[in-house]
Formats: structure tokens, sequence, C-alpha cells
């Protein structure tokens, strides 16, 4: 435990990175979109997508940032992955709960001029619990898999992910050919139009996954 709470510790030095940045770029999108809706009229913005973004890039960076630095001073990996995990799922959660009362105000009040920034058509009728846990899903998937990334790279090295992410795009790419070849695009569309909500609870499972994955990959991976 003590050295779980030395990595929350450490995480938490740098209160601009994790607190103030990604809500001052939301913010910043958000009175940029209230601005525009004064003069457009009301519209839907999805502006709100860069506070996810910016989720998946803090999960990016956390391990270039301190996981060296933590070993050398005595940490075990276990901790240091542990640690992690919390302060990472913290943050998502606070996130959420962010999301969520912010999304109630502009329900409430459509922000004077109609202007959709947090809600959104398919999440309307959406209760608030409902609207907090769909977002802690999607945080910690894209969160989870920024952290995924360079634990490749620290047990296998940046060739190697390279090498998966190019492999993840092929896959991708020939799925998308498939698709198109049989027609079945408007199979794929009916499908997230008509469990547009659901479909994204999907996320947990592979959310899981990476947590595991990046759990045996830290635990064999080099010191640099």
């Amino acid at each position: 435990m003590p050295g779980i709470r030395n990595v929350i510790r450490t995480h938490h030095i740098d209160r601009w990175l994790w607190v103030y940045m990604p809500y001052t770029i939301m913010i910043f999108n958000f009175l940029t979109n209230l601005i525009v809706s004064t003069f457009t009229g009301p519209y839907t913005s999805g502006g709100v997508l860069s506070i996810y973004v910016f989720m998946m890039t803090l999960g990016i960076i956390i391990v270039p940032m301190n996981f060296s630095f933590l070993l050398g001073f005595g940490v075990r990996r276990k901790d240091y992955y542990s640690g992690t995990v919390i302060w990472l799922t913290v943050h998502m959660l606070v996130a959420s709960i962010v999301l969520a009362v912010l999304r109630a105000i502009e329900k409430a009040t459509s922000w004077g001029t109609g202007l959709g920034f947090f809600n959104f058509p398919f999440t309307n009728e959406l209760g608030f619990l409902e609207f907090l846990g769909l977002n802690f899903v999607v945080f910690t998937f894209f969160c989870f898999f920024g952290f995924l990334l360079p634990s490749i790279a620290r047990r296998f090295g940046a060739l190697v992910l390279a090498g998966l992410l190019v492999l993840l795009f092929v896959v991708m790419g020939i799925a998308s050919v498939l698709v198109t070849f049989y027609e079945l695009w408007d199979e794929v569309s009916r499908f997230f139009v008509t469990y547009q909500t659901d479909s994204i609870w999907y996320l947990t499972p592979f959310t899981l996954l990476f947590v595991v994955i990046t759990y045996f990959l830290l635990r064999r991976s080099t010191v640099k």
C-alpha cells in the first residue's frame, strides 16, 4: 500500500496536466461554440469529443512520464500498475460526473442559444446516472487503450508497437472493403442507429482486456 500511495502522489504532482488542462480545453471549445451559436442559432456540436481524445492522450503519456522514475526509487511494478489504474479510473469517473452535471444544466437551459454541446440526440432520453455510466465506459475505454500502447512499446519496443498499429489499420481496411463488397453498410448503419447507446456498453470487455494485458506487459518491461 505505501508503494501505491507513492505512485498516486507522484501522478498528483502535475495538477495542471491532470486537473486543469482537460477541462480548460473543453471549456474553451464550449465557449467558442456558444459564441457561434448566438449568431447561427441552435445546433449540436461535437466539440466535447476533445476531452475524450485528451483522456486517451493522458493514458499514452503516463508510462513514459514516470514509470522509469518511480521504479528507480524502488517502487514495485505491481504497485506502479495498481496505483496508476486507480489514478486513471478515479479521473475518468470525475470526468464522467462533470459531463453528466453539465449535460443536465444544458438540458434545463440550452445555454440560452439552443446549443447542444454536452448532449446528443441519441442520448437525450438517458437519465443522469445512465449518461454518467455511459461516459465512464467511453472514457475508460479510450484512456486504458492509451495506457496499453506505451506498455507494449516498453515491453517489446517501438517497432513492435508500430507493427501492431499498422496491422490494426490493415485489418480495419480489409473489414471496410469486405463490408463494401458485400454491400453491408446499410445493415451496419441500421445496427448503430437501432442500438446507439446499447452498443457503447460493449466497449467494457475490451477495456477490461486492455487493463489485464497492460498488467502482464508492465510486469516484464524494462527500465530505460
